[in-house]
């Protein structure tokens, strides 16, 4: 019995010593540096263009001190280093992100405007999907109703105007390249949204509203033909293409030259 409590007792010894020795040989972990140093770091990284370091130097700030002033605030610039690294999709999630976790932040209109940027920053030409224009659009006029007294309200309307033509643009493209591939319902449908949705970009509406009703016609729908010529003749009495349209209305089975017409965008 003696002799099993002296094994006990000798084990329990070099588990102690053991310890002891791994407890002496670790190393203290450096103290973490304050919030203001990450943050000063990151401005300091971010001003020279650094996007890549100051991005690293702010998530370091925002892990550290999550709640803090500067952790917020380094959240925020973290998806302007992203943008500002063209990542603009990446920015964009960010953005959102932010806005959720921070809907009273004091510059959130900010936020609201890059978000709109991220987009915008991201449109395609006429001839491809304009999901990013829709997008840009949106979260601009978001920013215009929510914030009307921010100063970032004035840049977003010029956006959305620019953006609001582009969409006009494409809509016009494709609705003439149904026309030229004389698939003419698609053609009326594309020109009818088009006058609907942006009329006020349109050079010549009453163009625009003669082809409607040609289109109509010939799509034997008569009496919509009817109301978009009676339309023209209303809205724009001194159009050139005043004559003709009431020769159509007086005999709307008459033969008639189909041509495309060139419709521009202001």
């Amino acid at each position: 019995m003696r002799n099993i409590i002296l094994i006990v007792l000798l084990v329990i010894a070099c588990c102690c010593s053991s310890a002891c020795g791994l407890f002496k040989g670790k190393k203290e972990l450096p103290p973490a540096a304050p919030a203001e140093e990450l943050y000063s770091k990151g401005m300091n990284l971010y001003k020279k263009n650094n996007y890549i370091d100051a991005f690293e130097a702010f998530q370091q700030c925002r892990t550290r001190y999550p709640v803090s002033d500067l952790g917020v605030k380094s959240e925020l610039k973290m998806a302007d280093c992203l943008y500002y690294q063209k990542q603009y999709g990446t920015a964009v999630i960010k953005y959102q992100e932010f806005s959720r976790l921070h809907p009273k932040y004091k510059f959130i209109d900010y936020v609201y405007y890059q978000m709109g940027m991220s987009y915008y920053k991201q449109i395609c030409s006429i001839d491809r999907d304009q999901t990013f224009t829709q997008e840009a659009v949106k979260h601009f006029e978001t920013l215009v109703a929510l914030f009307p007294s921010s100063p970032y309200v004035s840049s977003a309307r010029k956006k959305i105007e620019k953006c609001k033509k582009n969409l006009a643009e494409q809509i016009l493209y494709i609705a003439n390249f149904y026309f030229r591939t004389k698939e003419y319902n698609s053609a009326l449908y594309r020109y009818v949204e088009a006058l609907q949705n942006y009329r006020e970009y349109i050079v010549s509406p009453d163009q625009l509203m003669f082809q409607i009703g040609k289109l109509y016609l010939r799509a034997n729908q008569p009496e919509n033909a009817r109301d978009q010529f009676i339309a023209l003749l209303k809205e724009y009495p001194d159009s050139p293409l005043a004559p003709e349209t009431e020769s159509l209305l007086e005999d709307p089975g008459r033969e008639e030259k189909f041509e495309e017409v060139k419709i521009s965008i202001k």
